[in-house]
Formats: structure tokens, sequence, C-alpha cells
């Protein structure tokens, strides 16, 4: 008996491992240990014509592996009369180490191109970004720029395709462009400006990417690239990671040009997510913030608000919403922070979110850049707090002439 179980159990096991390699039905996962048993697997089920949904979801899974073999495996399916089944290998098929599928990718692309399938080019131009952004950039970046008055979605990812050749004539054309890209004018048809305006964001975040520079504003890049445009070099990955900005009392941004000072050693700087706040700063209370300083920086020239007086009165609307009563409440007092004539909000009540608190909130311009800083200090913490915020308020510098 005990020798019949054994049997029993080898069978079992046999029979799972078998089951790992049988071939997948209509939507199956596929699985394999091994590059070769993963290749032919999907291979064989494609030969049982299944749909396109299957074969997408399929693609996925199999792109994952990042191997010649599965780009070889994808090949043919670029001839495959649905167009979803087209794009899914595109946009994986450049992932699978394999630089030579760049040529026949760039061999669709004038065929495509005059039937005006944008959603394809823009898969072609990934899969080639993907494969060798380097040997391929003439043709990345030309067909960028001719898109970016066209179609955002080729345009965006021709752009990322040269994003991935990370050098300076990389940087330097992606600087030039999002300053083409942010000039739009009421005299451009509605296709040129769509496209400009849907595409400007992608360059603002494939520069941040590539040169680790936290800036979301054409002038400002323009300014720094013209600064650094000589001397500057590809970040060591990881090196951007292990950079502590508490290590020291002053946070220094060269960039947007300003000087943040931590009054003492009870706050620390954090980057949001984001791109606004630009930086805060806090002051825990048993591991709850008890006072916070939030800095906003945003470039003049698409705003709405062009001076302290506009950003702090569009500003109010937002603010005022957020109280349910002001014991305090000056809204435009006139004064000086960092060297420029400033405009201030002085508030003291309850506050929907935070109980009572007090701000002092301050609006400054400087060589057409925005500064304003929110400020909160909720009552019943040590009174120093609000005393510390007064401290960075009168610390804080422009550096930018």
């Amino acid at each position: 008996m005990t020798r019949n179980r054994s049997v029993l159990a080898a069978a079992a096991v046999i029979t799972v491992a078998a089951a790992a390699l049988v071939l997948p039905g209509r939507g199956a996962p596929v699985r394999a240990d091994t590059i070769d048993d993963a290749v032919k697997a999907f291979e064989d089920y494609l030969k049982t014509k299944p749909e396109s949904s299957g074969i997408v979801n399929q693609i996925g899974d199999l792109a994952q592996k990042h191997h010649p073999k599965v780009a070889k495996a994808f090949m043919p399916l670029l001839r495959h009369a649905d167009e979803t089944v087209k794009i899914a290998v595109l946009q994986n098929i450049g992932k699978q180490n394999d630089p030579k599928v760049a040529g026949p990718l760039m061999g669709m692309f004038d065929a495509v191109e005059k039937e005006k399938r944008y959603k394809l080019l823009a898969a072609i131009a990934e899969g080639v970004g993907d494969a060798d952004a380097k040997a391929h950039y003439d043709f990345l970046i030309k067909t960028a720029k001719k898109y970016l008055d066209i179609n955002a979605d080729v345009s965006s990812a021709a752009f990322r395709g040269c994003a991935n050749n990370v050098c300076r004539e990389t940087v330097d054309d992606l600087v030039k462009q999002v300053g083409v890209a942010d000039y739009v004018t009421t005299a451009d048809n509605p296709v040129k400006r769509a496209a400009r305006n849907a595409t400007k964001p992608v360059l603002n975040d494939l520069l941040r990417k590539i040169t680790g520079e936290d800036i979301n504003d054409v002038k400002i890049w323009n300014e720094w690239w013209k600064k650094n445009d000589k001397t500057w070099k590809p970040p060591v990955a990881g090196a951007e990671g292990k950079k502590d900005i508490n290590a020291s009392l002053v946070f220094a941004d060269d960039a947007y040009g300003f000087e943040l000072k931590k009054p003492n050693t009870r706050w620390s700087f954090r980057k949001p997510d984001g791109n606004n706040p630009y930086l805060t700063m806090e002051a825990l209370d048993e591991g709850q913030r008890a006072a916070w300083v939030e800095l906003n920086v945003m470039g003049n020239k698409n705003l709405k608000s062009k001076t302290p007086e506009a950003m702090a009165d569009e500003q109010k609307g937002g603010i005022e919403g957020k109280f349910r009563e002001f014991k305090t409440a000056e809204w435009d007092k006139k004064g000086m922070v960092a060297g420029e004539k400033s405009v201030e909000q002085i508030l003291f009540g309850p506050h929907k979110d935070h109980d009572v608190v007090a701000m002092h909130n301050v609006y400054v311009l400087k060589s057409e850049v925005h500064y304003f800083l929110i400020t909160y200090w909720k009552s019943g913490k040590a009174a120093s707090l609000r005393e510390d915020i007064e401290e960075i308020i009168k610390t804080f510098r422009l550096t930018k002439r």
C-alpha cells in the first residue's frame, strides 16, 4: 500500500511538471521555466488561432523574459491583421535586448505614415527607442520634431525614445524642444496647439528624469542649461537617491535660485512627489506635524496671475474655504521679503482640516518666477514653532539675478 502511494505521488509530480509545458488554451497563461520552452509554448498557442485579446495578454507575459528569442517570436505578429496586436508587439519588442529589431521597425514607419495611423506610428517610435536609441537617434529626434505640431502621441513616443540615449546632445535637444512646445499662440491651428500642449509636460518629465533636476518651467530650463551645458554629465545611477537633503541646515536650489534655512534641528526638509509644493519643511510633535512650511515655485509666463498681489488673491479663495471662521484675517499686507516687495497673509482661526491654526503666507516675484510660502502652526503646539516660522521667512533668500 505504501509503495502504491509513493508511485501515485511520483506520478502526480510528473503530471504537474508536464502541465507547466502543456500548450495553453485560448487566453491561458504561458508557463515555462526556460526561454525556449516559453517561446515554443507561445508559438504553439498562436497556431490555435486565438482571439486578439488573448494574444495581447500572452505578449505581455512573454515580454517579461527580456530576451532576443522573444523578439524573434514577436516579429511575425507585426503582420497581424489586428492593430491592437501590432501595437502590443511594438510596445514590447524593443525591450527584448535585441537592437537589430530597430531596423525592421523603421522599415514599417514609412508605409504606416502614409496611412496616418498615429497610434501605430507612436508604437513604432517607442519600439525603435527601446531597441537602440543611440544608433537611431537622428530618426527619433526628426520624428519627434515633425510630429510636435501634428500629433502628441507620436511626438511624445519619439521624444521618449530620444531620452533613452542619455547624453549631452539629448538634453540640449529636449531643452530646445520644450521651448518650442511652450510657444503657442491664438493664431496657431487647433491641431498644432493641442499637440504642443500635450507634448510639453512629457518633455518636462523626460528632462527631469535625465538630469535629476526638479524643474518644470521653460525659462528655468534654459537658464539652467546655459549655465551647465559645457560641464553637464549624465548622473550616476542611484547617486541622487543617496543624497541627504537634511545633511545641512540650508536647502540651496541653483535652478530656481533660492535658499531656505532651518531655524533649528527640530525641522526637516522633504521633497513632495508632485511639482508643487516644490519643497516642504516640517516640525513634528509625537510623530505628527505641528508646524510646516510649503514653498511653491512657478514660472510667470503661462500664469494668469502675473503679480504677487494677483497670486495672493488667487490663492485666497482656496485658503479661505478651509477655515470655519477667522479670528484674524489680513489678506494683503505689504512688506519686504528676500529683498523683494511682498504680499503677505496673516490668518488665525479654526481650520476644517487642522483644528485651530495660524498662517503667515508670503508671495514674492523675481526674474519672472513666483515664490510663495504657505505656512501652518497648530494652536496648542509649542509657541516657539510659530517663532521658527517667522525666522524661516526672515532668512529666506533669492539668489537669482
